[in-house]
């Protein structure tokens, strides 16, 4: 595939991310009901998919992040998403990227075995950026079948 394909592809999978995202509900802090919710969303997904895939395949509890309005000169701001190795091969992260210098990250650089969670840490630092709404999208790059995930930190930058 030309790199202007692969541009365009790259492109075309933010845009629908982006749409996918916009209906969402900004998510909340979480309390210890949400982290037993969330656990409980774990154990669910594993029992109705058993390694049904064939190899490593990665599955995100969420994919966006919505910080609402946030001052510029707040500090920075973190988002974690949860993700699982719903396949039958040990999961590899092989790179992350990301649409600007004022996101950083981290994440677990071990294979991930099936059936494990881990969670990747994205910092969004709102005083390299103007003030009014972002739309930043992430993209994870793994040895899952697909290969490329995407992940979204949106909000409204204030002075």
């Amino acid at each position: 595939m030309s790199t202007t394909c692969k541009t365009f592809a790259i492109l075309l999978a933010t845009l629908f991310s982006a749409v996918a995202a916009y209906g969402q509900e900004p998510q909340r802090e979480e309390t210890s009901e949400t982290a037993d919710s969330k656990e409980q969303q774990i154990e669910q997904m594993m029992e109705q998919t058993p390694s049904q895939y064939e190899g490593a395949h990665i599955s995100f509890m969420t994919t966006s992040y919505d910080f609402g309005d946030v001052r510029r000169d707040g500090g920075d701001l973190t988002a974690e998403f949860e993700y699982v190795n719903d396949g039958s091969e040990p999961l590899v992260i092989t790179r992350i990227t990301t649409s600007c210098t004022c996101i950083k990250f981290d994440y677990m650089k071990r294979p991930l075995p099936p059936g494990s969670t881990s969670v990747i840490r994205l910092t969004y630092e709102p005083h390299k950026m103007e003030p009014g709404t972002f739309h930043k999208v992430v993209q994870i790059y793994t040895n899952s079948e697909g290969g490329v995930r995407l992940l979204v930190l949106q909000g409204n930058s204030i002075e």
